[in-house]
Parts: structure tokens; sequence; C-alpha cells
């Protein structure tokens, strides 16, 4: 049975169109027009509260210049984008004990009504905290410094047995492999070979060997597939699904692709068996 987070506050933002190009680019330009809870900003990327929040605390990093694809990202910006995605997590997990974090980006058609490229960092909770919007952002800003902060983390290696137990499996360092349950077809997994379980264990390298492998298999899945977009996430700490070894999760979205299989039987129907989307795959995986 899948897990419910109930968030009204998305009700004010579904179907909300902003009133500028780029709603990212106003404020990192600071556009009076454009209000926004901002905890950090430098000449590379910013951090802000998202105002629609899935749960309290929930906090957006993106990249200053405005790109609409992972591909479009420099290694320079995509590591120190990562950087701060580490720095984030790591300081909202302070600040507001949560339990876990689901962490996403959204492209294309695929729940991103905005195109500039960020990444949204959710709180999970076992006991959601009583505090309001203006609370939580007044303890950000009180603790700002934090941000400066970079992880440093020494590159380790420590085998996993569970990964080399993966059917499916198109590349090895990084693992990447076809999910068992997938949402959709050519539903991809990337875990990196160390076992870790959380993205705040990965050295700054690792992180960033990481998320070019999650672009690679993207743009594999992307010329096989052609989706209307995909989403790209991991599970993290105590939370619903999340794993014992950190994956990256690549997930390929297509329109239409819900019926009501899903809705009424709890039941992913999904139209190529693992066997085919394998044979598809790694023919053309780099």
């Amino acid at each position: 049975m899948y897990d419910v987070l109930f968030a009204p506050s998305r009700g004010k933002y579904v179907g909300k169109k902003p009133k500028v190009e780029c709603l990212l680019c106003a404020i990192r330009d600071k556009n009076p027009e454009v209000w926004t809870r901002r905890i950090y900003d430098d000449d590379k990327v910013m951090v802000i509260m998202n105002i629609f929040p899935y749960s309290p605390g929930h906090v957006q990093v993106i990249p200053n210049r405005h790109v609409e694809d992972l591909n479009g990202l420099s290694d320079n910006e995509l590591e120190y984008t990562l950087d701060f995605v580490q720095r984030t997590t790591d300081f909202v997990k302070k600040i507001m004990r949560a339990d876990g974090f689901n962490i996403g980006i959204n492209l294309g058609k695929s729940g991103a009504s905005i195109k500039h490229i960020h990444v949204q960092i959710v709180p999970r909770y076992e006991k959601i905290p009583n505090m309001g919007q203006e609370e939580i952002h007044k303890i950000y800003l009180e603790n700002a410094a934090l941000l400066k902060n970079k992880i440093e983390i020494e590159e380790t290696k420590k085998d996993c047995e569970c990964l080399n137990k993966k059917n499916y499996v198109l590349k090895k360092n990084p693992f990447v492999y076809l999910y068992e349950k997938p949402y959709n077809r050519g539903h991809v997994v990337v875990s990196p070979e160390n076992h870790v379980n959380d993205i705040n264990q990965l050295s700054a390298s690792e992180l960033l060997r990481l998320f070019k492998e999650v672009i690679n298999a993207k743009n594999a899945i992307e010329n096989i597939y052609h989706p209307v977009g995909f989403n790209i996430g991991m599970n993290i700490g105590n939370i619903p699904n999340a794993p014992e070894h950190l994956q990256l999760h690549v997930v390929p979205r297509y329109d239409p692709e819900t019926g009501f299989m899903e809705v009424i039987g709890d039941t992913r129907v999904v139209v190529e068996s693992l066997e085919q989307s394998y044979e598809k795959i790694k023919t053309k995986y780099v």
C-alpha cells in the first residue's frame, strides 16, 4: 500500500501561473513583483523555502543560471549544486529534526510547472511539527551561516553484496539497473558501489559521478522511449520506501499513463516486461 502525504498548501499552487517569464530567474534577480522566503544565495546557487510546501521546512536548491535540463549544467555547476543539496539536507535535518527526506527533480511535462531546474528537498516526519512557515523561515535565517560549511567526506570503498544480487544490470561503478517494480517502462535506478544510504555519506567526487550517470541513464531512456518528461529522485532516512542502499530513481513519464487499475485497484500497469525493457536499453546504454 502506498504512503499518503496530505499537503493542503499545494492546493493553492496547482494551476497557478506566474506573472513573469521565469519565476526562479525573477527570484534570483530580486524582482520586487515576486515574493519568496529566501534563505541563502551566492553567485552560483540560491536556497529558498517552497511557499506551497509538501511538509514544514520544504526547501529548494536552485542553480542561478537558467537551465531547463540536467544536460545543460556544466560539471562545475552540477558539482556546486549537488554540494548545496548535501549542505541543505544536513541543514534542514538539524533544524527541523526530520526523520528522512524525499529529494527530487521534475523535468519536462512531469510536474515541472517551472522549467528552470530546481531540486526539491522535502523533509518527512513521523510526527509533523506544529510550526508555521514564518517561524521556520526565521529559524532558517538565524542559522543560515551553517550553509556556508562544506560537508567534507573522504571517498571510501565498502563493497555491497546486495548490488551483486540485482538482475537486469546495465552497468557497474556506479551500478545502473532496471527497477524490479517499475512505475513505467524504462524505470532505471542508479546506485553507488559503496554501501551508503544517504547522499551525505558520499564525497563530492562520488556524488558528481553518480549524477553524471543519472544524466547518462536519462539520455539513453529518452533516445529509446521519447517520454514527455522525467521524475528523478531518492528517498532517504526513516521514511516509507527508503532503501538500505541509496537508490536514485530515473522515471520516464508518458502521456497518458494512469488508468483505473492504479486508481481503483492499487495496481500499476506497465506495458512492457522487464526483459523487453532490458533488451532495448542495454543495446543503447553507453
